[in-house]
Formats: C-alpha cells, sequence, structure tokens
C-alpha cells in the first residue's frame, strides 16, 4: 500500500473546533490546552504516553549496549523490561509473543531477534526502513510492537499505533487510509506523515499552550474515536462556538489574512459557501420552527446556527443538500431528541 492521502482540511477544522470545545466541557473551563498539564482533561489522560517512551528507554539502557552482547541475553533482559513500560500502547498478546521470540527456551525463539534490536537502537550503518522490515521478520508483522519499538527510539518523529483505532479516527475525519493489516515501513510512514499534517493545523488554530509535539496530534485522533466524544452533544452555547471558531478559521484562510498554511484547498471554499448558501436560503427564518433568528449577529446578520440534517459523525455530506439554518432552540432540539420524523422533516427542507 502506498502512503498518497488526502485531507479534508474543512472536516479537520470542525473536528479540532469541536476537539476544542469538548476538552473545556471536560475541564469545567476555557483556556489554553496542554496535554502536559496533569491537572487537565488532555494530561490527564493523554500524556501517558510519553513517560512510557521515556520509562522504556531508561529500561534499555541504550549508552551501554556493545555489538558483542548480540547472542548473549543482555540486549534481550533489556528489551523485555522495555516492553513491561508499554502499558496500553501494546497489546497485552503482542507484549507476550515479543517476549517470547526473545526467550531461548521458547519454541517461538529467534536468533536474530537482539541482531535486529541493536539495529534499530544503535547501529547507524542500517537504514531505519531496513530496520523495521527486519523486525517484521523477525517478530512478526505485530504493528503495536514495532511501532512502539521506534517511538522509543525518538518519540519526536515516531509514534504509537492501535490500528483499529486510528482506521476510525481517520475515518471520521474522511482520510482515506487504512493502517490495519498493512504493517510495513512505508505504510508506517505515511500514518506519521498524516498525523504530522493534523499537528500543524493544531498549531495553527488551536490556543495550545506550548507547541504541539507529535504526539498531541496522535492523541487528538485517539481522543475523536472515543465513544464518549462521538456522544457528547454540545450545548447551544458549545454549538454557537464550534461554529463560530470552525467559520472564523476558514474565514481567515480564504481570505489570507490568517493562519500559516501553505495553500488553500478547495474543501475550505466549499466549506464557507455551504455555510452562506445555507444561511441565504433561510433568508433568517428558522427553517424547523418557522420563527425569526433570535437577534441580529454583530455582523448584522440574523444569527442562525447550520445544522447537518445526517450528521457528519454519521456520514452525512457536508452540502447544501444536507443542511438546514436552524435557531439555537432547534439545533439544540435536533441533537437531544434525534428524533426520525424531525429528521424527514428537515431533509425534504434542506433538498428544496
Amino acid at each position: 500500500m502506498n502512503n498518497m492521502f488526502h485531507i479534508d482540511s474543512a472536516k479537520l477544522v470542525e473536528q479540532l473546533s469541536r476537539f476544542t470545545s469538548f476538552v473545556y466541557n471536560m475541564d469545567g473551563h476555557s483556556g489554553y490546552l496542554s496535554f502536559r498539564d496533569s491537572s487537565g482533561f488532555l494530561g490527564r489522560e493523554e500524556d501517558f504516553k510519553s513517560h512510557a517512551a521515556e520509562e522504556a528507554r531508561n529500561e534499555l539502557k541504550l549508552a551501554d549496549w556493545k555489538e558483542s552482547w548480540i547472542g548473549s541475553g543482555k540486549i534481550a533482559a533489556c528489551a523485555v523490561k522495555a516492553i513491561n513500560k508499554a502499558g496500553i500502547l501494546v497489546n497485552k498478546n503482542q507484549q507476550i509473543d515479543f517476549k517470547n521470540r526473545l526467550d531461548p527456551e521458547h519454541p517461538k525463539y529467534h536468533q536474530e531477534a537482539e541482531r535486529v534490536l541493536y539495529d534499530i537502537y544503535r547501529n547507524p550503518l542500517c537504514p531505519e526502513s531496513v530496520a523495521f522490515e527486519n523486525a517484521i521478520k523477525t517478530f512478526g508483522a505485530k504493528y503495536d510492537t514495532i511501532a512502539f519499538l521506534f517511538f522509543v527510539k525518538d518519540d519526536t518523529r515516531f509514534l504509537p499505533i492501535s490500528t483499529g483505532h486510528f482506521d476510525a479516527g481517520f475515518a471520521l475525519l474522511k482520510i482515506d487510509y487504512s493502517t490495519s493489516y498493512s504493517c510495513s515501513w512505508e505504510n508506517y510512514q505515511g500514518f506519521i506523515s498524516i498525523i504530522r499534517e493534523i499537528r500543524s493545523v493544531m498549531e495553527d488554530m488551536l490556543p495550545m499552550q506550548g507547541t504541539p509535539r507529535l504526539i498531541d496530534a496522535h492523541s487528538f485522533v485517539w481522543v475523536i474515536q472515543e465513544e464518549r466524544f462521538q456522544n457528547w452533544i454540545p450545548d447551544t452555547a458549545q454549538n454557537a462556538q464550534i461554529e463560530e471558531t470552525t467559520e472564523g478559521y476558514l474565514r481567515d484562510i480564504v481570505s489570507g489574512t490568517g493562519g500559516r498554511r501553505r495553500s488553500v484547498s478547495s474543501v475550505f471554499v466549499r466549506n464557507a459557501e455551504v455555510v452562506k448558501e445555507t444561511r441565504k436560503r433561510a433568508n433568517g427564518i428558522c427553517q424547523f420552527c418557522g420563527q425569526a433568528a433570535p437577534f441580529i449577529d454583530k455582523n448584522g446578520k440574523p444569527y442562525l446556527e447550520v445544522h447537518h440534517v445526517i450528521w457528519l459523525s454519521r456520514g452525512g455530506e457536508d452540502s447544501t443538500s444536507n443542511t438546514v439554518a436552524l435557531c439555537p432552540n432547534c439545533h439544540t432540539r435536533m441533537h437531544i431528541l434525534d428524533r426520525q420524523e424531525d429528521i424527514d422533516k428537515l431533509l425534504s427542507l434542506a433538498h428544496e
């Protein structure tokens, strides 16, 4: 599988906006987002990954390794201690399998295991791509395990992986990229490239405390595919903030007045046009209750919220045939009640 991919920028910005509001909701306040503050939601839930990499490195004691250790069992002993620090970053069955291949008394023992580990961590003459593929031959196509070994090597360039969860996260972002049953250096580099692009947008638009790390973007994708994030229903004020943040960022990018992105894809433009056309079609009247917008916004326009009739998280399209303009009360009603008869009514309006 090649590592080509396309990121739907509008979808990413929307999910980042929702992510910000979700974190504020979990923390009970707004402000800067931090993955490193243990008193906050992100620090409590996600910063363990960097600590796991550091603890595993400490167990490896790489400064002591010598090539003469290969075959002695010393490298294996260090590696077993290191994998014990992986926690949930490596499937438990994969951890057991990894240890078995380092154990001369086990039927799965592989005599090249220590050589492969030495090449990953201490052999500058062995290209990383070759070391990765040799790890597959020695330890099997155990993506969790091999990705963790490289994450421990350098957590600024490499990442842990859990294929099913990240494929689910990519699907929510409309990124057509699969990691399941695809353990290879090429696939791994594609995975990291996607997370790197997401990190760039995070740095651009989120109120971060400090520059976001690669592992922070990794955590964003993890969080958005979790059930608690998917089931979270923003209230009216939160919906308004999500919409304002999303539209503001897209508008600034399109106009060239903000952001540091290298270019503007047509996805940005289409997203802004969908919002504009949907509100224009409503003409200041809520398309559910038929009442005038509750107030005029700071730009002198009737305030209505654009709602995706079939939610984006359920595969709905970001198009005018799937959007309506609603007053805040009706928008909240749609998310809380989620009644099929209401959906059918709005779908017919969206297609008019």
